[in-house]
């Protein structure tokens, strides 16, 4: 891509802090066989990335988030810790309010987590266990009961789904307020980061999309009297070195909505990679999950790094 980068939009934030993680591509296995999941782990911390995001899925490859997430924060000082995102319909959130605060003491407060439906797809919602018809209700209990366990006092409530009386979480998070993103993209998931979240963290959306997506979560905010900060709104996007270092069966995995154009959300060199999230920076975003396509991705993370990551984060 070439020309001048494009101006920044006048209602977006300025002089935010951009930050740029990693997220593990989770259509390429574990990594675990060849040690390959820890040398990029390594890297990551080397480099000085800010953060590395694991995806959950039930049927489409990749570690589990939470368990791999609790041994990277054994192996690591300074990496955050990401999910991008926890499907969070089929889980019990006083479970999981537990088993977050965990890696976040563990981690000494480096948790980032983000949570959602899930993946649309058949295979994914049917692994899951949870009708299509109350998958955003659970959503939406499951946040609010997260929320109030974490504050630390005795906690009562009385949901459709789950209850709890006089409850009281061990261990607490590291943090006193613990922030819980939200990805999604249909009117109804805006709505529900704006009532809900603390962020947004968008998936297969536009850069010219996203700054209207994020004036309709600070409407949905605005009406619950609520506000999101201005730097809490996040993009994801994939990046390979060049054509070829893409398979046949991640190139089809990555065809993420139709409609959307290639190079609104996938970037072939470094040189495209800036020129997307100078995109996205113009719409407001100021949050990034890079995910990293390559054979060899020690070495894709250090160009990407040098390249990219380091000179965008020092110019914000």
């Amino acid at each position: 891509m070439t020309g001048e980068p494009p101006q920044r939009n006048p209602a977006a934030p300025a002089k935010l802090a951009v930050r740029v993680g990693v997220g593990l591509n989770p259509f390429g296995g574990s990594g675990l066989a060849d040690g390959g999941f820890w040398t990029s782990v390594e890297t990551m911390e080397e480099l000085g990335y800010d953060s590395i995001w694991l995806s959950d899925t039930a049927a489409l490859g990749g570690l589990a988030p939470l368990p791999a997430l609790a041994a990277i924060a054994m192996r690591t000082e300074r990496l955050k810790l990401g999910t991008s995102v926890l499907v969070l319909p089929p889980r019990n959130p006083v479970l999981l309010a537990r088993e977050l605060a965990t890696i976040d003491a563990l981690s000494g407060g480096r948790l980032l987590p983000a949570g959602g439906l899930g993946i649309d797809l058949p295979s994914e919602v049917e692994a899951m266990g949870v009708p299509r018809e109350e998958r955003a209700a659970r959503l939406a209990e499951s946040i609010t009961l997260i929320k109030a366990i974490w504050s630390g006092a005795p906690t009562t409530v009385e949901g459709r789904f789950w209850s709890v009386t006089d409850f009281e979480l061990t261990p607490r998070p590291t943090r006193r307020r613990l922030e819980f993103w939200l990805g999604g993209r249909a009117p109804a998931a805006l709505r529900r980061v704006g009532e809900l979240a603390d962020g947004w963290l968008a998936s297969a959306v536009s850069p010219e999309e996203f700054p209207e997506m994020v004036a309709a979560i600070r409407a949905a905010a605005a009406e619950a009297n609520r506000t999101i900060d201005d730097d809490h709104y996040g993009a994801t996007v994939f990046a390979a070195p060049r054509e070829e270092e893409i398979s046949d069966d991640v190139a089809q995995r990555l065809r993420l909505r139709r409609g959307l154009e290639r190079r609104d959300y996938l970037a072939l060199g470094t040189g495209e990679l800036r020129a997307l999230l100078d995109r996205f920076l113009a719409g407001g975003a100021c949050k990034f999950v890079v995910v990293p396509v390559a054979r060899d991705l020690p070495a894709w993370l250090r160009e990407l790094h040098q390249e990219v990551v380091a000179p965008i984060e020092a110019a914000a």
